[in-house]
């Protein structure tokens, strides 16, 4: 496997105010914008709950797939993450997302999804 399609992880940095590109469980670098293609959203119950026990921030939320390009669409959706709330969610619907076909990271700190899958605990 080539390191141009393995996997990485994608989570806000609050302190340079960009997003860091994690590999193997190590920040390879930060960017202010990316795409990421065949995504997975990866958020901990455990971390969130944690955090809100001891009032600090940690990262426990990210968003895997492989890095692309390509010009955001205007159908995708803003997703997000707070630590108030579990999981990651539309932010137009509130519902909870698992997974995306692709995912723009935009340079304000906005997530944008196309095709976002809702979890299948919030489809009734």
């Amino acid at each position: 496997m080539t390191t141009e399609t393995s996997p990485v992880r994608i989570h806000w940095n609050l302190h340079s105010l960009s997003w860091s590109i994690i590999r193997k469980r190590r920040v390879i670098g930060h960017a202010p914008s990316l795409v990421l293609a065949g995504c997975v959203m990866r958020a901990s119950e455990a971390g969130r709950l944690r955090c809100q026990a001891a009032a600090r921030r940690e990262v426990v939320a990210t968003i895997e797939g492989i890095i692309a390009d390509g010009a955001r669409p205007d159908d995708a959706i803003r997703i997000g993450y707070r630590p108030s709330q579990s999981g990651f969610r539309r932010r137009d619907t509130d519902e909870i997302v698992v997974a995306a076909s692709a995912v723009w990271f935009e340079p304000d700190g906005t997530a944008w999804a196309l095709a976002p899958i809702p979890s299948p605990e919030t489809c009734q």
